[in-house]
């Protein structure tokens, strides 16, 4: 059947050369029934100073975005660290970014914790940490890239830690990435092994296939699987990409049966 999975209504500009904001609507479906849902997603305000970049509000995380680029296709399928709820994708509070060197940016975040779609519920707060040498767009520009990221939150007994290690390539038609994510909540320790691979195979049509190797290190319940997607990007006129893939999942408990789906996804940007 016909799905809308996910829309995005976003509007930005620059009130001075310092100071610039953006606003960002996310539409998809509600996690209680299929109803679709509109969440205030990103309402910020950058700074820019000599010394750095400033951000307030409701801002995007610094945890998955440049992972997601080197994936390239959010309209596919979200990147590893957001689609096994490793980290939010916004939050509330404030950030800090800066150039040290050529190529080399840090920035550092300190949020609610909960992310865009819930307020605060403790008392506690999340640190973000993440430092990237080299081309952040590798969707959009050739070039390489390798960052890492850490998150910590205080809990009434042990901290929730979350580690990220990724690198990525682009040049000569192909764009590489690759991530290592691990989260770990008490005595549990999860962790994702993701890589992805597209080929301009000529003009306007990519091929692409992304494999995920998900393990929470649950003996007992088994929760863990692997995910292929794989298919086919085509660019059409006036901003609309038309991608039909393939997915698979094979799941650790072998109680469950694997699964397989065909999907035509859709983009218009504009």
């Amino acid at each position: 059947g016909f799905n809308f999975q996910r829309q995005y209504f976003g509007y930005g500009g620059d009130v001075s050369d310092q100071v610039s904001f953006k606003i960002l609507f996310d539409v998809g479906r509600s996690d209680s029934d299929t109803r679709l849902t509109t969440y205030l997603k990103k309402a910020q305000i950058n700074y820019k100073s000599s010394f750095g970049r400033f951000n307030f509000g409701l801002i995007g995380m610094n945890t998955y975005g440049v992972q997601e680029s080197n994936w390239g296709y959010r309209f596919i399928e979200k990147s590893a660290i957001d689609k096994y709820g490793f980290s939010a994708t916004a939050d509330i509070g404030v950030g800090f970014s800066k150039s040290l060197i050529d190529n080399l940016n840090l920035s550092l975040l300190f949020v609610n914790g909960e992310g865009f779609k819930k307020p605060q519920g403790d008392k506690y707060h999340k640190i973000a940490f993440n430092a990237t040498y080299g081309e952040g767009n590798l969707n959009k520009n050739d070039g390489y890239n390798a960052g890492l990221v850490y998150t910590t939150e205080s809990t009434d007994t042990d901290p929730t830690t979350m580690a990220s290690v990724f690198g990525g390539f682009a040049g000569m038609g192909l764009r590489l990435g690759g991530e290592y994510d691990m989260l770990t909540k008490g005595s549990v320790e999860s962790n994702i092994i993701s890589v992805s691979a597209n080929y301009a195979v000529r003009d306007k049509i990519d091929i692409f296939a992304r494999y995920d190797m998900v393990d929470d290190n649950d003996d007992t319940n088994k929760n863990g699987n692997n995910y292929l997607v794989t298919g086919i990007v085509l660019a059409c006129d006036g901003g609309i990409s038309v991608a039909p893939n393939l997915r698979m999942v094979n799941y650790e408990n072998t109680d469950k049966d694997s699964e397989m789906e065909y999907k035509v996804n859709f983009q218009f940007k504009f």
